[in-house]
């Protein structure tokens, strides 16, 4: 009785044993797994929502409403000024809007099946799903930018962008990461015939002027 007894003890511990590194084998190799794959979704579903939420906003908007266009005798371009207005109303309700729409999902959250972690074309709809928490973290930085390309032979494009930048947090059970989101979305752009204008004023300043020339961005 005792030799069974402690036959089924060795059978139980190694039983164990090998349950428990199953278990440890199976941890190390899908967490980062879990984690690429929730961050890659949430990154998807955040960049949607930014995208979904700046077009509800300039859907209306072309490029002489953001931008007033001031010329001399000759018919050049000698003063461009943004409507400075206009860019606080469509950043303020564009954050708005972001941060209505993160809530929803930091509610509601999403799930994985457990074979998507896998890497398998087979398997990936296939498993019980993994719960999936997404958090809202600091604030919803949202900015005008623009930036000046060369188009053409005395042509110069003026792209008008806006730049929306949040960070989430991921919550999967027993772990935690944080994803930067930061998406540019163009808003509207228009050519330029002839040389830049001298004279511009800064999209983010409350009327500066900056000195001429061609750079990236004013908003720099």
């Amino acid at each position: 009785m005792r030799r069974k007894n402690r036959k089924k003890f060795v059978y139980l511990f190694i039983t164990f044993i090998i349950l428990g590194s199953f278990l440890i084998f199976l941890d190390l190799i899908l967490r980062p797994a879990i984690i690429k794959v929730a961050e890659s979704k949430t990154q998807l579903m955040a960049t949607k929502i930014i995208n979904e939420a700046v077009q509800k906003n300039v859907s209306m908007i072309n490029y002489q409403d953001l931008m007033g266009i001031h010329k001399d005798n000759d018919n050049r371009i000698v003063l461009m000024m943004p409507d400075t207005v206009l860019i606080n109303r469509i950043s303020t309700q564009t954050t708005l809007d972001v941060e209505k729409e993160l809530e929803k999902i930091e509610t509601q959250g999403f799930t994985l099946p457990l074979g998507l972690v896998t890497g398998s074309t087979l398997f990936s709809n296939t498993g019980p799903p993994i719960r999936i928490g997404i958090i809202p973290l600091g604030m919803i930085d949202v900015t005008m930018e623009d930036e000046f390309v060369e188009a053409g032979i005395n042509q110069t494009k003026h792209r008008i962008y806006l730049n929306v930048n949040t960070n989430l947090q991921i919550v999967v059970p027993f772990l935690r990461s944080d994803v930067n989101v930061s998406v540019d979305v163009p808003i509207t752009e228009s050519i330029i015939v002839g040389p830049v204008p001298e004279w511009y004023m800064k999209f983010n300043s409350q009327g500066e002027m900056t000195v001429p020339g061609i750079n990236p961005r004013m908003g720099e």
